[in-house]
């Protein structure tokens, strides 16, 4: 599959399309394209090679924070009234 990729001077991958009108089109497999992580993979001999040190440092694994028992509780009420006034009966 013909794909354009977006690469950084450091040669790692920000994005992907099928924009064929640039220079940065290559030739690679569908399955390939899968193992993208942006910012964190670059293009090796027609693979995508995966940083996985970059991959951390990109996308911590503590970046989303946890709902405190409060925030669950208050989003399932909001749920519920959006119900009701939706005209749904709650039992």
């Amino acid at each position: 599959m013909k794909v354009r990729l977006d690469t950084q001077a450091d040669g790692f991958i920000y994005a992907w399309g099928t924009d064929y009108t640039s220079d940065n089109v290559v030739d690679i497999d569908e399955n390939e394209l899968e193992k993208i992580v942006a910012g964190a993979s670059k293009l090796v001999d027609g693979k995508i090679v995966v940083d996985q040190q970059r991959v951390t440092d990109l996308y911590p694994a503590d970046a989303m924070p946890t709902p405190t028992p409060e925030h669950q509780m208050i989003a399932a009420l909001y749920a519920r009234m959006a119900k009701i006034e939706d005209g749904v009966k709650i039992e």
